[in-house]
């Protein structure tokens, strides 16, 4: 049974009103001529209307308190915050570096929601970073207003407090310094950091890139020049404590390709096993490392690395057993920019059916206490039902946006 119907009812009503926003932007506000001097206020007062401002309404005014896992990251923070060493006085399922910023904060505002605005900001900068990125695109500035409205990253910034878009901000930032330079140390260092100060997962992207790059020992260089001091230093305060993070991945979760399959196969599909993690890390790196060789062959970088980025993640929310729909916003800001397009419906109506899923899928999940469905008889509930629909919607959109991120777009800001 459902513990809070609310919440869900609640959740579906902002994915709708959203969702309206996005299709109305996308139908008349692309129409209009935005002045190239004025863009950059427009989209400053956006994000304020979008983010901060019910930032303050949501927990200034109405006082409702933090949420999601961002009570966890206020406790690694306080660790950090004492001059704990983490991993061995503090635990966290992230990156070292990660508890140590989401400290920062609580040097001016001691709470949880400290973390939740410092988060918010975060999203801020990856867009204007992913604005910067796009700048020689017409449709730029409409595709950042489309992105600020979209009903899952104003779910998961301003209600849920999620730190997964802080993977993009560098992979932006090692694009933006490869316009410059030209030099695949560089993308090796940066997201050498991002390894540092994000999460584990992040290696999924190391590794295609590897095949994207010209320089292949230059990009491996710059990756050893953050690796292997961090490693030492780790090694040398935590012991081998600093691998918790990747423990991780035999949690199973939803949505994914092994809970949709599991009621109709039962136990034909080893739920919570080794054996599927592996089945899942060697198809991602797979389809991964493929399309980048294909893309460097095009001699495509950014945009082959903006797909690569796309595909892989959608892809392992496909089949990684650990997978949870929040991360969809690793990758929901570059696929707008990159992958879709503004003059297919079809793309439209992909993307507001996702971000609804997306919304109301896990409110139902875990209003429900995470349940992990075995047989068909499991679905005598509605709203076990209900749930199940929703996996089934999420992982037909992901299978159709890692299908659209295997083709480059014809422009792209090289």
């Amino acid at each position: 049974m459902l513990d809070s119907p609310t919440i869900v009812y609640q959740k579906a009503a902002i994915a709708l009103l959203f969702s309206l926003l996005t299709f109305l932007y996308w139908v008349f506000g692309q129409r209009v001529r935005v002045d190239s001097r004025r863009q950059n206020l427009l989209l400053g007062l956006a994000f304020f209307l979008l983010r901060i401002l019910p930032f303050v309404v949501v927990y200034v005014i109405l006082g409702y308190t933090a949420r999601s896992d961002v009570p966890m990251f206020y406790d690694s923070a306080l660790g950090a915050l004492k001059g704990g060493v983490v991993y061995r006085d503090f635990d966290t399922a992230y990156s070292p570096l990660f508890p140590y910023i989401t400290a920062l904060p609580l040097l001016l505002w001691n709470t949880a929601e400290a973390i939740t605005l410092l988060l918010l900001l975060t999203e801020g900068l990856a867009v204007w970073l992913t604005v910067r990125l796009y700048r020689s695109d017409k449709d730029v500035f409409h595709k950042a207003i489309l992105y600020l409205l979209l009903p899952v990253p104003f779910v998961l910034s301003v209600l849920g407090g999620q730190e997964d878009i802080l993977m993009w901000i560098f992979g932006a930032w090692a694009l933006l310094v490869w316009q410059r330079r030209r030099d695949d140390l560089w993308t090796g260092i940066i997201l050498g950091l991002g390894m540092v100060v994000t999460k584990a997962i992040l290696i999924l992207t190391l590794i295609p890139v590897f095949f994207l790059v010209k320089n292949k020992f230059r990009y491996v260089g710059g990756l050893l020049l953050v690796g292997i001091p961090s490693l030492a230093v780790m090694y040398a305060v935590a012991g081998m404590e600093f691998l918790e993070p990747i423990q991780q991945a035999n949690d199973p979760r939803t949505p994914n390709i092994w809970t949709i399959l599991r009621p109709a196969l039962g136990s034909l599909v080893p739920l919570g096993q080794k054996a599927v993690n592996w089945v899942g890390l060697v198809s991602i790196l797979g389809l991964a490392g493929y399309l980048a060789y294909i893309y460097q062959q095009k001699r495509r970088f950014v945009a082959g690395f903006v797909n690569v980025w796309v595909v892989t993640y959608a892809f392992m929310m496909v089949m990684q057993q650990s997978s949870l729909a929040n991360y969809a916003y690793i990758y929901l800001l570059p696929m707008v920019f990159g992958v879709l397009s503004f003059d297919k419906k079809s793309h439209l109506l992909l993307l507001l059916l996702f971000n609804f899923a997306v919304v109301v899928q896990p409110a139902i999940w875990w209003g429900m206490n995470m349940p992990l469905f075995k047989s068909l008889s499991d679905f005598r509930y509605s709203w076990a039902l209900a749930e199940y629909v929703l996996e089934i919607i999420i992982v037909g959109c992901l299978i159709a946006i890692v299908a659209l991120g295997r083709h480059l777009p014809n422009t792209s800001p090289e």
